[in-house]
């Protein structure tokens, strides 16, 4: 893995990682797969670590990953049920209403 770019968000209480991983002759490596690669390049525990994307190009043996890394559990779990919250919110909103004939 080739740590890329590590940005330091303090108001966010969280650090945006940008990688690389190599993966010769083998599939795009999972989610699970990744974490557990990042939480050991960077020494930190694997529930403080949010994978946000994992970017292939076709027949490449390498991908780009962003990820968050929290400092804390409680800041990890308060941002992200924020962030799932509006997504639902935004999905009802665009949900076409069925018609009643």
């Amino acid at each position: 893995m080739k740590l890329i770019k590590e940005e330091e968000h303090k108001l966010l209480d969280r650090k945006r990682i940008i990688a690389e991983i190599m993966h010769e002759k083998n599939k795009t490596p999972t989610t699970q797969e990744v974490i557990k690669q990042l939480a050991e390049n960077l020494k930190v525990n694997p529930e403080l670590i949010k994978l946000r994307h994992i970017y292939t190009h076709f027949g490449a043996s390498k991908s780009k990953i962003i990820a968050h890394v929290y400092n804390n559990l409680a800041t990890l779990k308060a941002l992200e049920e924020f962030r799932k919250k509006k997504k639902i919110k935004k999905a009802k909103e665009q949900k076409p209403e069925a018609k009643t004939e």
